[in-house]
């Protein structure tokens, strides 16, 4: 079924209250403009209402001036998209920009008093070159919204997420939602790379425990022997302070982040101290700590001192 990507509870939301944030109406454009039918929409950003969507009927039974008018209007659209990341444009019948947003307008590098009106393939070759015709006459010929990533011809190294569908009420219409997700996928690969290199150690040192923690002395991890050796299990120590680990002490405290800033200037580093566990007691752990710079976190595999 087309428009999946409405969450449940934003659609029970959206059929009780009529009301729909503006990040969800962005992420379901299409989808929106079907419900919209059902009565006005109100559009809220960071909780205040911010504008009513109404469909054409709806607006000509409120007397709106020019409100049958042929073409439909979208840029009232783009004004609440303009508050949004992704970019926003829409493409009338003749392949003409009918719409662009100001995400948009960054990342082609134009304004969009240059793009409107113009056949979009003329205004952006390369995109044009690069198969995304034939891309866009599929959906506005199958009357069907598509999602597909696409490698950036216009910035190198870009990744996009895109939403192409046809647009209600408007033939020949279509509509474009994309958003960068090159960075959001070099963190997956540099999160799995991390993954293997813990799987690694705990194979290497049966035994042994292990936290990853952050920059920010996060723990992120917690594995192996590390609720044997202290006793915290993962639910209650992940996404805490690493000096939740330390007898409350300033000393104490301020040496754990010593011996991360040395882990990341020398890329390894080793100490002995004090841990604190989870039934109020020390224990002497000795400690070696590897620097990962991607994605920038520190490994501790953690044994108890002999």
């Amino acid at each position: 079924m087309p428009h999946r990507a409405l969450k449940d509870s934003s659609f029970d939301r959206l059929k009780e209250d009529r009301t729909i944030t503006a990040a969800e109406a962005t992420r379901n454009f299409g989808r929106l403009q079907e419900e919209v039918a059902g009565g006005p929409i109100t559009l809220t950003h960071h909780g205040r209402a911010r504008m009513i969507l109404l469909s054409p009927e709806q607006y000509e039974a409120l007397g709106g001036e020019g409100a049958a008018a042929d073409p439909p209007r979208v840029d009232g659209i783009s004004f609440v998209l303009d508050e949004m990341e992704e970019g926003f444009i829409a493409l009338d019948q003749d392949d003409r920009f009918a719409a662009v947003n100001r995400v948009a307008e960054f990342y082609f590098g134009r304004a969009r008093e240059d793009l409107l009106g113009r056949a979009w393939h003329e205004a952006l070759p390369n995109v044009g070159r690069s198969g995304m015709v034939e891309i866009i006459e599929g959906v506005r010929a199958q009357g069907r919204p598509r999602r597909l990533s696409w490698d950036s011809v216009i910035r190198d190294g870009r990744r996009l997420e895109m939403n192409i569908f046809p647009i209600p009420n408007a033939r020949g219409w279509i509509g474009v939602v994309f958003t960068n997700i090159g960075e959001v996928e070099q963190l997956s690969r540099e999160a799995a790379v991390a993954q293997g290199v813990i799987d690694m150690l705990l194979a290497a040192l049966p035994g042994a425990a292990l936290a990853v923690v952050d920059t920010a002395g996060l723990v992120m991890d917690w594995r192996g022997a590390a609720s044997d050796l202290l006793g915290w299990s993962p639910g209650e120590i992940v996404g805490q302070p690493m000096e939740r680990l330390a007898p409350e002490d300033g000393a104490e405290q301020g040496r754990l982040w010593v011996h991360i800033a040395e882990a990341r200037r020398k890329g390894v580093a080793h100490c002995t101290g004090p841990r604190l566990a989870r039934d109020g007691s020390v224990v002497e752990v000795d400690c070696t700590t590897t620097w990962l710079p991607e994605p920038d976190v520190f490994v501790c595999v953690m044994r108890r001192a002999q």
